[in-house]
């Protein structure tokens, strides 16, 4: 990569991160610049009451029980768990607890309070996406495309939905995406450290460590794609251990209510479709694009397309309450979204028809 073409991501990077700061200031805007409007509580939700204590005043509440952000809150004032009563609060608490990086980070490792902690959760995000769009935009131009593909990952309806909810794909999907870089040059060690920040915000992005890995063994070399795959497992088993060693009877019912059997969930989800012509649109629009996405990796083997192929068949064990809205969907497979627009857009071989070239890192 020039010199020139450096400068241009870091450009790209904080388009990006003023694109983040003017949605969010838009829904600022909208709630008197009272940041409580993205930890999402509800007006019936037990955790808008321990908010309004912990802050010492009235909180921008949303309609019925909120949504993710509330979760990220409890955890973000206390992100060790050494309070497990307080967990209580969650729904899921182990569940929740599990995407620890993005509250421990936002909450100052659990020092903020007050004030700090909603402002901590919304700036990390924003600050987030800027780097998720920095990344993108140097894998892009490491591809042979243009840096400003790059702006797929801020411009990702996904990912702005999980930035106005303070939810943690944003940081899991900017970290993972900054893995791609580092392993596509053959840095592994700082790949398989950001591929642990990522699966410690959301389990799910596991997905890119195996798939890394297994680009990586394509290419033989096994150890590589050994600690790949290996670090990151072992992280987020260790952290699940200690989550429940902390909880103890807290955790109580099963955890994971998003997965179930194949299909099952998307064809309950279609009677809700048939009322919505949105999310209808959304749904088949979704499921067009994964079996493109599919197809696209197949031609390209790059290793941002291996790295997400995985959500391919999690799509499709996802239940009615992910399917059912566009919002919840696009949020569950928000990296393939930013991955398929790199592999058509960027992908300088598929372009040329499968000629070797190289671009940056490997060939």
């Amino acid at each position: 990569m020039t010199e020139r073409t450096r400068r241009l991501t870091v450009v790209v990077g904080l388009v990006g991160l003023l694109v983040a700061a003017g949605l969010a200031g838009r829904l600022l805007s909208q709630h008197d610049g009272d940041p409580t409007i993205f930890a999402s509580l509800g007006e019936d939700s037990e955790i808008t009451a321990y908010a309004e204590e912990l802050l010492g005043r009235e909180v921008v509440t949303r309609d019925g029980i909120g949504h993710d952000g509330r979760f990220f809150f409890v955890l973000a004032s206390d992100p060790w768990l050494a309070n497990p009563e307080q967990a209580e609060l969650m729904d899921r608490p182990a569940y929740r607890a599990q995407r620890m990086f993005y509250p421990t980070i936002a909450g100052g490792g659990g020092l903020f309070e007050g004030e700090a902690l909603v402002w901590g959760l919304l700036l990390v995000n924003v600050v987030a996406m800027g780097l998720g769009t920095w990344g993108v935009a140097t894998l892009a131009s490491d591809m042979g495309g243009s840096a400003w593909w790059g702006l797929a990952f801020v411009l990702n309806v996904g990912l702005v939905s999980e930035l106005n909810v303070d939810a943690a794909g944003v940081v899991a999907a900017a970290a993972a995406f900054w893995a791609l870089v580092m392993l596509r040059r053959g840095r592994v060690p700082p790949g398989v450290a950001l591929l642990t920040v990522s699966a410690l915000s959301r389990e799910a992005m596991l997905i890119a460590a195996v798939g890394g890995a297994y680009w990586l063994w394509r290419r033989g070399d096994g150890r590589s794609a050994a600690v790949t795959v290996g670090v990151p497992t072992a992280s987020v088993i260790a952290w699940a251990l200690y989550v429940r060693s902390r909880l103890g009877e807290v955790v109580g019912a099963p955890q994971v209510e998003e997965i179930g059997w194949p299909i099952v969930g998307l064809v309950q989800a279609f009677d809700g479709w048939l009322s919505d012509p949105v999310d209808l649109a959304a749904g088949v629009a979704i499921l067009m694009l994964l079996a493109l996405f599919t197809r696209r990796v197949l031609l390209s083997d790059e290793i941002v397309g291996w790295a997400f192929l995985g959500f391919v068949p999690l799509a499709l064990v996802l239940t009615r309450q992910v399917w059912f809205s566009y919002y919840d969907i696009s949020r569950a497979v928000a990296p393939v979204l930013t991955a398929f627009v790199l592999l058509v857009f960027a992908d300088v071989r598929t372009r040329i028809g499968g000629q070797q070239v190289v671009t940056g890192g490997h060939p």
